[in-house]
Order: C-alpha cells, then sequence, then structure tokens
C-alpha cells in the first residue's frame, strides 16, 4: 500500500472508493492507521493540497482554500464553507459537511472556521484557520 492509496483516483468521471486503512503520516514508523484515525488524516490532506498545483493528485482532490489567505474577512466567510464542502464530500466515507462556525481572530488576523463532518464512522468536530488581510 502506498500513501497514494489516501487519494480518490478519478476513472471515467467517478472516484474509487476511500479505504479505512492508510499509513499514518504523521508518525511516519511505518504504522498503518483506520476507521477514524484515516478519516482525520484523509479530512486534514484533502484541506491542506492545493487543488490543480501538483500533478501526482488528480484535478478532483484538495481543496482551493488558499486562494482565500490574505482576503478579507467577509470573503472567507462567504467562500469558505463552499471550499470546504467541495473538497471533503469527495470521499465516499463522508456524508455532509455543516455546522460551519466563522469567527475572526484579530490579534492573528484570521478566520477560524469550525465545522461538523458528518461520515459513515460517525461524526468529526473540525477546526481550521485561514489568514485574512
Amino acid at each position: 500500500m502506498s500513501i497514494l492509496s489516501l487519494l480518490p483516483v478519478i476513472e471515467g468521471g467517478s472516484s474509487r472508493p476511500m479505504g479505512d486503512v492508510t499509513w499514518n503520516l504523521e508518525q511516519m514508523r511505518g504504522e498503518k492507521i483506520s476507521g477514524m484515525d484515516s478519516l482525520c488524516q484523509s479530512i486534514r490532506l484533502a484541506l491542506e493540497v492545493p487543488r490543480y498545483r501538483y500533478p501526482i493528485y488528480s484535478w478532483q482532490y484538495g481543496s482551493e482554500l488558499e486562494t482565500l489567505i490574505g482576503s478579507g474577512f467577509e470573503e472567507v466567510s462567504e467562500k469558505a464553507p463552499a471550499m470546504i464542502r467541495d473538497a471533503l464530500e469527495r470521499d465516499d466515507r463522508i456524508e455532509s459537511v455543516d455546522g460551519f462556525v466563522i469567527v475572526r481572530s484579530e490579534q492573528r488576523g484570521a478566520a477560524d472556521i469550525s465545522f461538523t463532518v458528518h461520515s459513515r464512522l460517525g461524526n468529526v468536530e473540525a477546526f481550521w484557520t485561514i489568514e485574512t488581510s
């Protein structure tokens, strides 16, 4: 199994089902993770990888959140939820993403975004920060 097993492979317009067992990328000790740990790692990676930048990834994988860096708080508040949903709901384990709460962090000049990921494995409370202008 390779690290790429985390990623959906687009074949004929549909994604291949995501596996529940993958390598733990946090500790890099050759350990495998599964279930909720695997899902949480996939959520983080899908949001961290910029879509369209790296040819190793399908154009369907990753997010466009980096395009919001430096934008105003209002623009981030308006666009980030749709971008997060688009990045995460491509994973066949994820049923929906909702409950967005976006708070301005004045001292860091950022938008702190919390949301809930509903999956067939259970719910995950997630958090993401985007630097604003």
